[in-house]
């Protein structure tokens, strides 16, 4: 799955990247489910960065993040959402934990790629609170593959970067082009451990992405 992940590039770096105009840097070392989120969508001429909410609302009032790649067509609204509201996600890297007894939690980059941008919907909503419209955001997973597999069975879904434009245009066959997507090239994946001060959303800083042996370190 992905419920947690970095965003840290300076505005040259994202409009390089994801061709759009980036007035600002962005820091965020701790970007958590419920929180605005910056995404790439489709504009007149071509892409434009926009905010949204992470997570889209269930009927329980519980909210979805994650949508799995490999079964969204098969339901009609994840469908439509796919087939009119696609957008990427940019992150600099994803944390996942594992473990039993204490889970631990790991930081997970692609070597050579300092941003990637991940599939993801991007849904028109009403606001709970104010009833003004605004937007939610979920993002596409697929399987792990080695050799974070045995991390977590699951990981956010990466588009390379010669389909962005297909993934933003909203057109041609959805499923032929989730297929190409999910058929690409693996990246080359790093991780490592991590302190488990980033389980509290609270916290969002540089020290989140330092390898825990790195902090024990400093402590001596």
């Amino acid at each position: 799955m992905c419920g947690r992940f970095v965003l840290v590039a300076s505005a040259e770096q994202i409009g390089k990247t994801f061709g759009v105009s980036a007035e600002h840097n962005v820091a965020r070392y701790n970007i958590a489910p419920a929180q605005q989120i910056l995404t790439i969508i489709a504009a007149a001429g071509g892409r434009q960065i926009e905010w949204a909410w992470w997570g889209l609302h269930r009927h329980d009032g519980s909210l979805l993040i994650n949508i799995r790649s490999e079964t969204a067509l098969t339901k009609p609204h994840f469908r439509r959402f796919l087939e009119q509201s696609r957008c990427l996600v940019p992150i600099s890297g994803f944390y996942e934990w594992t473990g039993t007894k204490q889970r631990l939690p790991y930081y997970i980059t692609a070597a050579r790629h300092p941003l990637l941008g991940l599939a993801g919907v991007r849904v028109l909503d009403t606001d709970d609170e104010t009833g003004q419209p605004i937007y939610r955001c979920a993002i596409l997973t697929c399987a792990a593959i080695e050799p974070i597999a045995h991390l977590h069975p699951r990981m956010p879904l990466v588009v390379p970067s010669q389909l962005y434009d297909e993934w933003l245009n909203q057109t041609g066959d959805i499923g032929e082009l989730l297929g190409r997507i999910l058929d690409a090239p693996s990246l080359e994946w790093h991780y490592y451990r991590v302190s488990p001060r980033v389980g509290n959303v609270r916290n969002d800083d540089p020290s989140l992405i330092a390898p825990a042996d790195d902090l024990q370190q400093s402590l001596l």
